[in-house]
């Protein structure tokens, strides 16, 4: 009987441990795991040699688009537009077109191409068109589950440079903001499309931000921009909790926010400049704390290392500026031109989008280690690099690139 015992004990630990691995959930998105720039990889070159890091392959036949993309073990999905038709293109990692799919129509006006990224959740794909419409997929081949439109199903307002948001998923959620007088904000179930709920907001056109969840003592806060507002939106209800007002002659607001230790921080054009806000222990209120209007950011993104935030000026600035967290005050700068910027292995990653010039920076010694431009695709260099499993991914317009950034043993 006791023996029964102990082989009945071993197999239940056996079984919640195989159950454990089985609920791991796989997540790519935008600028990374959590949305914040940084990417967890190791063992990556900290110099480059004059000519830049060995490039792998290139693909020359995207499509157009500006959107970067994810990649998993054994794929890369990126969104690529060709006669102002949407499609998702799932490539090998050598380039190779697996699948693509059409999944709706592009944005053909200001700015020509796709402008946002997929989100992988397991197995299954969400992906936004400049057009507004929303479609989840199979991974494995691009299967169509089902697809919503902001502009018809939800009585949205495209923005002038059209829907550029990357979807966010929280648990069962998949978030979009068609921008609808009613239905300003919705929640859909991310199986069916079916709307969970809806949010007024404040009425307006969207921005062009990926929005972000917070996760304060269990309470979860949707931060996000409209065009004239900041928002922060109860993520399982959808009641708006706070709403600070920015309107501005160029309301861009294209960048998603950062949060860490309580405080949220902010990057938007100049005029609005960066901020630091103090987000109540409820998650019900924010308090600001401190704002810079001499940098202005349109939509290269922000890195925070410790208590310094670094970001790219916005327009036609030169420069890369380090801040001190705590204050806003500017510490050091570099000039590199404007662009985005993301960060892994106590490196920063830069890109420049007038002249398509990429920089290795020491994050510590704020150091430029290494530096090659972009010659091949078209258009503008507005893409965000990504990097996963030693590789450096860098889409301009029609191409994807693919960089060699891991340290080797000689």
């Amino acid at each position: 009987m006791k023996k029964n015992l102990f082989y009945f004990f071993i197999a239940a630990i056996l079984f919640s441990c195989g159950a454990k691995e089985e609920k791991k959930t796989t997540i790519e998105q935008w600028r990374g795991e959590n949305r914040d720039g940084k990417y967890q990889e190791i063992d990556l070159l900290k110099t480059w040699p004059e000519e830049g890091p060995e490039l792998l392959w290139l693909n020359e036949d995207l499509g157009a688009g500006y959107g970067s993309p994810i990649i998993t073990d054994n794929t890369i999905y990126i969104l690529a537009s060709r006669d102002s038709i949407a499609a998702v293109v799932a490539l090998d990692l050598k380039g190779n077109v697996k699948w693509q799919k059409d999944f709706g129509f592009e944005w053909n006006a200001s700015y020509p191409g796709t402008r946002s990224t997929p989100t992988l959740i397991d197995k299954l794909l969400y992906v936004s068109s400049g057009k507004g419409e929303i479609s989840c997929l199979k991974s494995e081949n691009g299967e169509i589950i089902w697809t919503k439109s902001m502009l018809n199903d939800f009585h949205g307002k495209a923005p002038y440079f059209g829907f550029a948001q990357s979807l966010l998923i929280n648990d069962d959620f998949v978030y979009a903001m068609p921008g609808g007088t009613d239905t300003n904000i919705v929640a859909l179930n991310r199986y069916s499309g079916d709307i969970i709920w809806t949010c007024k907001a404040n009425g307006e056109k969207p921005a062009y931000n990926s929005p972000r969840i917070i996760d304060v003592d269990g309470n979860q806060v949707l931060v996000t921009y409209s065009q004239h507002s900041f928002l922060g939106i109860d993520a399982k209800t959808g009641k708006l909790l706070w709403s600070e007002s920015f309107t501005a002659k160029y309301p861009n607001h294209a960048n998603t926010i950062l949060y860490e230790d309580g405080a949220i921080y902010t990057a938007a054009p100049i005029g609005h400049g960066l901020l630091k806000y103090d987000l109540s222990n409820d998650g019900s209120s924010i308090t600001k704390i401190w704002h810079d209007t001499i940098i202005g950011n349109y939509f290269g993104g922000m890195i925070k290392i410790g208590d310094k935030i670094y970001t790219g000026g916005g327009g036609r600035s030169k420069y890369l500026f380090m801040l001190d967290a705590n204050t806003g005050e500017i510490r050091d700068s570099l000039e590199t031109g404007s662009g985005s910027i993301i960060y892994a292995d106590d490196m920063l990653y830069t890109y420049s989008h007038k002249r398509g010039e990429v920089y290795l920076i020491d994050y510590e010694t704020f150091e430029i280690k290494g530096t090659f431009k972009v010659e091949e695709g078209t258009n503008e260099h507005f893409s965000h690099p990504a990097i996963k499993n030693g590789v450096l991914y860098i889409r301009h317009g029609t191409v994807l690139l693919a960089y060699d950034i891991k340290k080797r043993e000689h």
